[in-house]
């Protein structure tokens, strides 16, 4: 992807915000090339925001659609009026790819035998990382496993009691004040944790 209108230390601060990592970050005229790539830990043997190939589920070392779209919106949150550039649209500032960057996730990029949508392209859906899966930043939909529900002591549903890497809050001592006095939990349901 090329950037127009941010430096090389915002790209770095972005990456790291979103849990991604920038490589082969040069110069091209004016803008910055680069790619980005996941990093850090694994859950469940995938890296958060683990691409897979369109047929096979195999794990692919990219950032899939959910990766990108975050890291854009860091940037553009950063500097607004910069400009992104990839193989699937050109980005002229925060409010064209608000606008614009929902409907890269219908496109094909299986076969005409096997289509597959970019956005689903992914372990998103499926793995145990925490990923808002809309495409309208007014709405944040997540879709949390099962066993990470089954791991918390107190078997909570609500998506805000979970971290991006799936762990429950129960041992923040900061979340359990809000439990306490949110939702009636009480200093003993936290002596086990």
């Amino acid at each position: 992807m090329k950037v127009w209108g941010v430096n090389e230390t915002q790209l770095q601060i972005c990456a790291d915000e979103v849990g991604v990592a920038i490589f082969n970050l040069r110069k091209d005229g004016r803008a910055l090339r680069f790619g980005i790539r996941p990093t850090g830990e694994r859950i469940d043997g995938d890296y958060k925001y683990q691409r897979v190939g369109h047929r096979n589920e195999r794990r692919v070392f990219a950032v899939c659609w959910h990766g990108h779209r975050d890291f854009m919106r860091e940037v553009f949150k950063r500097e607004p009026d910069a400009r992104i550039k990839t193989s699937m649209a050109d980005y002229k500032g925060a409010e064209n790819f608000e606008y614009t960057f929902p409907d890269t996730a219908y496109l094909n990029i299986g076969s005409i035998m096997y289509p597959q949508m970019v956005s689903e392209a992914c372990k998103c859906h499926t793995g145990s990382w925490l990923i808002d899966l809309s495409n309208d930043m007014r709405i944040q939909t997540y879709q949390v496993k099962q066993s990470t529900i089954r791991s918390c002591p107190h078997y909570i549903f609500d998506v805000s009691h979970y971290r991006p890497n799936g762990t429950c809050k129960c041992d923040d001592p900061e979340h359990q004040e809000f439990m306490i006095a949110e939702w009636g939990y009480s200093k003993s349901d936290f002596a086990s944790v």
